[in-house]
């Protein structure tokens, strides 16, 4: 890491680091030291940044929701049928083309279980793109109770991305989510 950055630029790179140790080595190994390390950086100087794990772990979390979050929107902007938007905008939440991100969400939802102040922040992630799911859906005269459901088949489909990308390959992931679309519309 350069000695002088930009602090935003700066806690963007401790993240990314953070996320390839949790990628390559799991949540645990994850320690100051352990990202200062990938980072080639010392501890101190991350400390500067984030004073403990904890406080580390919940700014990636966020950082990650709002990542999906922005995504999401951006995706459901845009020009096209609301079963194709909401088609790649659930390919998004599920992170269907990137099976390391995969890997970071579940670290980071099987941590938030035990953790309450993770958790909080994991649920209010989840209600924001449920409701942006809801609300589309309720605008195609569709039940919008189907965002929950919508969301557990995301939810479970990122999982298996994470934990076996050979099976639940991304071609695989998009076409069980489009089944499970096609069904809503009455179209199977």
């Amino acid at each position: 890491m350069p000695k002088r950055a930009d602090p935003v630029e700066r806690r963007q790179q401790v993240v990314a680091a953070l996320y390839r140790v949790v990628d390559a080595e799991g949540l645990d190994a994850a320690s100051l030291p352990r990202i200062a390390r990938e980072l080639n950086a010392t501890t101190g100087l991350l400390q500067k940044y984030f004073r403990s794990k904890d406080e580390l772990l919940l700014f990636a979390q966020d950082q990650l929701v709002e990542e999906l979050t922005t995504s999401v929107r951006a995706v459901l902007a845009q020009e096209g049928s609301l079963k194709d938007r909401l088609h790649k905008a659930l390919c998004v939440i599920a992170l269907v083309d990137d099976a390391a991100r995969a890997r970071v969400w579940l670290a980071f939802a099987a941590r938030a279980a035990a953790n309450p102040v993770l958790l909080q922040r994991h649920v209010e992630g989840a209600w924001v793109i449920r409701d942006l799911c809801r609300q589309m859906l309720e605008a195609e005269g569709l039940d919008g109770g189907e965002a929950v459901g919508l969301a557990a088949l995301v939810d479970g489909v990122t999982a298996q991305r994470a934990l076996e990308p050979e099976v639940m390959t991304e071609d695989v992931a998009e076409r069980v989510i489009g089944r499970h679309l096609e069904r809503l519309w009455g179209n199977e």
